[in-house]
């Protein structure tokens, strides 16, 4: 008896059972898997004051320098006690004086001059008079002449008197005409003479102010209280018309032309305007500092890379008008008053003139804005921008904004958000909207 036919049967009941399992019920269902989040690094969003500023770099000049140049020559004769270069010194002070003997001469000579003309014309004024008394008197005899003339024509006209007597008449009226007509062309003369004599009264009285104001300029003293950035003469050395003899920085005030790219303006100005990307403002650029000022912009000075803290309060001024044609920068200039007063409780020291300095503009704090980091900001296709945030389950939202001026790394956000949002500062990747995020806070908190 072979055994060979039972062999198919194991696989056969194998078989049945795995059929059984199969379609037996199930009395319990698998477990589902737990969804997966995603780590990324999140930051809370509220409004908040906001301040944009720029810094430009310059030297600092003096707000005004004066130099002596000499107007008259001569030898210095003395000098200011310790005048020397980095010497300060008040308004008003002596700083030099030339010789100015040669000029008082020239004083003295116009003074004599001046009393001669005066003279001459006293002295014509008296003649005047004396010719004018004459001639009086002469009109008065030339009329009695005049009546005896016409007496004894009227005598040979009814024949009692001779044709001699008639000539001798009339040639004793003809001799005192002449006369009256003399003094009368002398008194003519007079407006003349006077006048050649007032021309030269001006001349001499011109030659004394000249002199005067010679001796004036002989003396050089300071127009404002300044420090000595020049010293070209000594005592006894002679100095001629046009030397530079002082030269002198007022310390009352100093000016930074200080560098900024026009870029640079464009956020303070929309910050502190506040205006939407779409507003349409024309702005004169001719009252450009005026607006700055009404904007509430102001500067601060300091030094870069010292060891002082200190800063000084700077009043804008203007602009330098024109673009470096290297650097393409825009000069500024502001004003620091009373440069040299050092504060020691806050370490400020004096600000000289030649230092480079450091100067800041800024806006006054702008409440109720809200700025994001740049780099969290995404732009579709169209170019509209959006950013990533987390919603309260946690999960991915996408949100398109309307972005402002950019101040530094970060940029102001004008439509979109509110305030009370989570900003995802890290880019999820992939970025699939409602997934589930893991939020980790920069700062720690939520």
């Amino acid at each position: 008896m072979t055994l060979r036919p039972l062999l198919v049967l194991p696989p056969i009941a194998l078989a049945a059972a795995v059929f059984v399992w199969m379609n037996q019920p199930r009395d319990m269902a698998p477990e589902p898997r737990d969804e997966s989040r995603l780590a990324v690094r999140v930051m809370p969003l509220a409004p908040a004051p906001l301040s944009a500023s720029a810094t430009g770099y310059g030297r600092v000049e003096a707000v005004r320098s004066w130099a002596a140049v000499s107007e008259v020559q001569g030898r210095v004769l003395r000098m200011a006690e310790g005048l020397a270069v980095g010497s300060f010194v008040e308004a008003g002070d002596l700083l030099l004086e030339i010789d100015r003997t040669d000029y008082e001469l020239s004083r003295d000579k116009a003074l004599a001059n001046i009393a001669s003309v005066e003279a001459q014309l006293s002295e014509q004024d008296r003649q005047q008079e004396n010719t004018l008394r004459t001639l009086e008197l002469e009109q008065r005899i030339l009329g009695v002449a005049q009546a005896e003339y016409d007496r004894v024509a009227s005598l040979v006209a009814r024949g009692t008197a001779t044709a001699a007597a008639l000539d001798s008449a009339q040639k004793l009226l003809l001799a005192q005409t002449s006369s009256v007509t003399n003094l009368q062309n002398t008194m003519a003369l007079y407006p003349a003479k006077r006048q050649s004599l007032e021309a030269s009264l001006s001349v001499r009285r011109a030659e004394l102010a000249e002199a005067e104001r010679a001796i004036s300029k002989a003396v050089i003293v300071a127009p404002f209280r300044g420090r000595v950035t020049q010293l070209k003469t000594e005592t006894g050395q002679f100095v001629r018309a046009g030397d530079t003899l002082v030269t002198l920085d007022d310390i009352s005030a100093v000016e930074i032309t200080a560098e900024f790219q026009p870029s640079a303006f464009a956020p303070m100005i929309g910050v502190a305007l506040n205006q939407t990307a779409e507003a349409e403002t024309e702005i004169d650029t001719s009252r450009a500092v005026e607006i700055m000022k009404g904007l509430g912009i102001g500067a601060a000075v300091a030094m870069p890379g010292s060891q002082f803290d200190g800063r000084w309060p700077a009043e804008i001024m203007r602009l330098r008008g024109s673009m470096d044609s290297d650097t393409g920068s825009l000069g500024l200039v502001v004003r620091v008053e009373d440069p040299l007063l050092s504060l020691r409780p806050v370490g400020r020291p004096p600000l000289n003139v030649g230092a480079f300095v450091e100067v800041t503009l800024s806006t006054p704090p702008v409440e109720g804005l809200i700025a994001i980091p740049r780099d969290t900001v995404h732009y579709a296709d169209d170019g509209r921008p959006y950013v990533y945030l987390a919603d309260d389950a946690q999960r991915l939202e996408r949100r398109e904004i309307r972005v402002g001026p950019v101040i530094g790394g970060d940029l102001v956000v004008l439509d979109g958000l509110g305030g009370g949002e989570t900003l995802l500062l890290s880019d999820p990747t992939p970025p699939v909207l409602g997934m589930l995020l893991a939020p980790v806070p920069v700062d720690g908190e939520r």
